[in-house]
């Protein structure tokens, strides 16, 4: 009798420590905090290759696709089909972490830029993440941001994110893009960020009052922008106005991206200014000595 009970208390050791054996490998298998979106119309080699890129498996992240349908879903209102092209091909490495902002990076991007995919993600609710955009050649990358927040939302931090931020994020990406053509992207992405704080931080009472703080951010930056450009931020402003967004949950990212982009334009003007000089001496020894 004293034998069976010692027998027992052995196989339920056993079991007991098979299955906290089994349980992290599981875990470790469907590893959600990090969500890869695959475009659909990439081939089992580039799908390889973009999986390499971001540095991971399907065994260490949740491995998802892009279609262009989706694509066109969010895009299609704000920007020409030229830009969305026919395939889905941008692909999307998203980790939500609990604190540090957003950390953004694109590789193969021509049209849209890290910043400007920061200050989208922002208007559509995800404030702290590591994201990273690629594709196995250059393409716009305005199909970016619908991959980014389908990873987010089928991750285990993720949650549903409503349809109106989702279509208001990729228009003032495209905004955005637009803007940059005509002033660089960096400063694009400043007055756009600019903008939009004054409006969520004021809440404007109507798309009069939103268009007031468009043209005095606009003569602050003494640009010289169309009456189309100007109510073209002026909607999208309306928009992110209408999503009742909280300035004190997002103070800090927007903050971040200001602040980066600052420091970015300091830069660029040093450089501009010093280039200008270096032309001007080289100008001046030709005259003296040429």
């Amino acid at each position: 009798m004293k034998s069976k009970r010692i027998l027992n208390r052995i196989l339920v050791g056993f079991m007991t420590a098979a299955l906290v054996m089994y349980v992290p490998a599981k875990a470790v298998y469907a590893d959600a905090y990090k969500v890869v979106t695959i475009g659909k119309d990439l081939t089992d080699q580039q799908k390889k290759d973009m999986l390499k890129y971001f540095g991971v498996d399907e065994k260490t992240a949740n491995v998802i696709e892009v279609n262009i349908d989706e694509e066109r879903k969010y895009l299609s209102d704000s920007v020409s089909s030229d830009k969305i092209g026919t395939k889905s091909i941008s692909s999307s490495y998203v980790e939500p972490t609990s604190s540090g902002g957003l950390n953004v990076s694109v590789n193969n991007v021509y049209w849209v830029d890290s910043n400007m995919i920061k200050n989208a993600l922002i208007t559509a609710g995800i404030n702290n993440a590591n994201v990273k955009v690629s594709a196995p050649f250059k393409v716009s990358g305005t199909a970016a941001l619908t991959g980014i927040i389908k990873g987010f939302e089928n991750s285990s931090k993720g949650a549903k994110i409503d349809e109106d931020k989702k279509k208001t994020a990729n228009q003032e990406l495209t905004t955005t893009a637009e803007l940059g053509d005509k002033i660089g992207k960096d400063k694009a992405s400043k007055v756009i960020n600019d903008i939009k704080t004054q409006v969520i931080k004021d809440k404007p009472k109507d798309k009069e009052a939103i268009k007031k703080i468009v043209e005095k951010e606009v003569r602050n930056y003494n640009l010289k922008l169309s009456s189309e450009d100007i109510d073209k931020i002026t909607e999208l402003m309306n928009k992110i106005n209408g999503l009742n967004l909280n300035f004190s949950d997002i103070k800090d990212q927007l903050t971040q991206v200001s602040n980066q982009l600052k420091g970015v334009l300091s830069s660029e003007e040093a450089q501009g200014f010093f280039s200008k000089l270096a032309s001007f001496i080289k100008s001046l020894f030709a005259k003296l000595f040429g």
